[in-house]
This record gives structure tokens, sequence and C-alpha cells, in this order.
């Protein structure tokens, strides 16, 4: 059984540069926009920071389906939290599982459609359709989300796939 990967082995000081990069990234994201929505911290972000630095070459890391994604993602969340936002849907457990579903298939649909596939978006069409987010929250995930796309575009050269 082998615990440590080949790659790991080889070049260890990449992983760590890598992983490090990730850290201080989420950290700026965190600390300076985090304190604009009062410290939420979305999952998605953590899963698009590793999808940016772990697998940089992968399609899903570019900034296209990146941005594009988290983009779609929000707008089909939002879209389809509007039933509640205007009480046209009393809030029960069918309704808000019955929205969350349409918000992650409509948004898997309208992701592959249009060529901006990221997985962890998906967790942002579901949390905008099922919890009252605001405009700092949309500020927030889009400002981290832009800045990912700002790193990888710029490491572009120098990160590699980890995986």
């Amino acid at each position: 059984m082998r615990l440590l990967d080949e790659k790991f082995r080889r070049s260890p000081g990449r992983f760590l540069a890598q992983s490090f990069l990730a850290f201080a990234a989420v950290a700026v994201i965190a600390v300076y926009l985090g304190a604009i929505t009062n410290g939420a911290v979305v999952a998605a972000l953590g899963a698009s920071a590793f999808i940016v630095f772990a697998t940089p070459e992968h399609d899903t890391a570019h900034p296209r389906r990146l941005i594009g994604g988290h983009g779609i993602c929000i707008a089909l969340g939002s879209l389809c939290s509007i039933p509640f936002r205007f009480a046209l849907l009393p809030r029960t457990a069918a309704s808000v599982g019955l929205l969350a579903a349409a918000a992650v298939g409509l948004a898997i649909l309208a992701m592959t459609v249009t060529d901006t596939e990221h997985p962890p978006a998906a967790g942002n069409a579901l949390a905008f359709a099922v919890s009252a987010r605001g405009v700092d929250h949309l500020l927030f995930i889009a400002a981290a989300i832009v800045s990912l796309g700002l790193i990888h575009r710029l490491l572009r050269k120098w990160l590699r796939d980890l995986t």
C-alpha cells in the first residue's frame, strides 16, 4: 500500500508551493472580502480553489468556466428563490427540496450548454435557491471567483497539475 503520491515524492516543493498559494489566496479572500458578508464562508469557494491550484490544467479550472459557471449558477439559484422571496410559495420541506433540485438541474443544463462547466458552482445554485442571499453575498462570491480566475491566469505558466 502506497501512502504518498509518486509525483509528490519527485517534487514535494511544487506541492507545498501550490498548496501555500491556495492558502494565501483563500486567506486574502476570506479576510478582506469576507468582511463584506459578515464572515460568510462559501463552501464552493474552497472547491474552486482546489481546482485552480491542484488541477490548473483541467478545463474546469480555466477562468471562462470558473467565472461563467459561478455566474450562471448564482443567477439560476436566485431565480429559483423568487417564490420564497415574494411569498408566492410556502416554505415547506417539499417546496425547498423541489426548488433546490430545480436550481441544480437548471445549473447543470445551463453550464453544459454554454460550455462553462465548473462543478463547485452548482453549490451556489443550491445556496442561492434555498436561503436568503443578498447583494453582499453576490459581491463576495463574484470578487472571490474573479480573484481566483485572475490568479489562475497570472500563474498559468507556473502552476502544474498535482493529481
